[in-house]
């Protein structure tokens, strides 16, 4: 396989571990161990990246009573009281969470994440995370912001792609915002400053170039390329 080399970050994927507000110890990741939890559809990507989540906070699909639903099939679980909690990650507001907090009588909170836990789960697994806080009012009845965790959606292309071209297409993509932004709802995210967050392989020389000439954007030393 071609190398890969990191355009920019897209949007992210924001993690709602979701329980029953009784089920509430701390108000962290950790409450969901002992619960009957929807770790997501087998073999797909929320199932994999929240069990690396677990791992990094000395968790593992022992420690919950593991059930392998799609989103809207753990939203029915819970209503049905089937199950407990659920992974539902995704870019909010995400359908399925919003229909658990709307539904008459049930009480459910989005877990949170500290900073420890956060800086663990980073060290310890090869989850390209950072801090992502969900505004309050995003969920019916949520008052409060909710300070989580998320991973990047993000663009890449092969190293040995000439640079001149990544330029241009970093170039196009930043000057033009808000025609994206009228395709989907997502690119609401993409702002320059956010470019590199969570990237997890280095910059490709040519969306460096771009980077630098514009100036605003943070690029930790594990994000240049060799030779640049």
């Amino acid at each position: 396989m071609k190398e890969l080399r990191s355009i920019t970050l897209l949007w992210p994927n924001v993690e709602h571990f979701v329980i029953f507000q009784d089920k509430v110890k701390t108000g962290t990741i950790t409450d969901i161990k002992g619960l009957r939890f929807s770790v997501g559809r087998a073999g797909s990507g929320t199932e994999k990246s929240g069990l690396t989540i677990m791992s990094g906070v000395g968790m593992g699909r022992d420690d919950v009573d593991a059930e392998y639903l799609d989103y809207f099939g753990s939203s029915k679980a819970m209503k049905d009281k089937m199950i407990q909690g659920a992974n539902l990650c995704a870019g909010p507001p995400v359908a399925a969470v919003t229909e658990l907090f709307a539904t008459p009588g049930m009480k459910v909170k989005v877990l949170e994440f500290t900073d420890e836990q956060l800086k663990a789960i980073n060290e310890k697994t090869a989850y390209p995370g950072f801090r992502y806080l969900i505004p309050a009012n995003t969920y019916p009845g949520q008052k409060k912001q909710i300070k989580t965790i998320a991973q990047p959606n993000f663009l890449a292309i092969r190293a040995d792609v000439d640079a001149a071209i990544v330029y241009k297409l970093t170039k196009t993509i930043y000057e033009n915002l808000p025609y994206l932004l009228a395709i989907h709802k997502a690119t609401k995210f993409m702002k320059l400053e956010l470019a590199t967050s969570g990237l997890p392989c280095p910059l490709h020389p040519g969306a460096l170039k771009y980077y630098r000439e514009v100036g605003g954007v943070i690029i930790p030393d594990s994000l240049i390329p060799p030779g640049s």
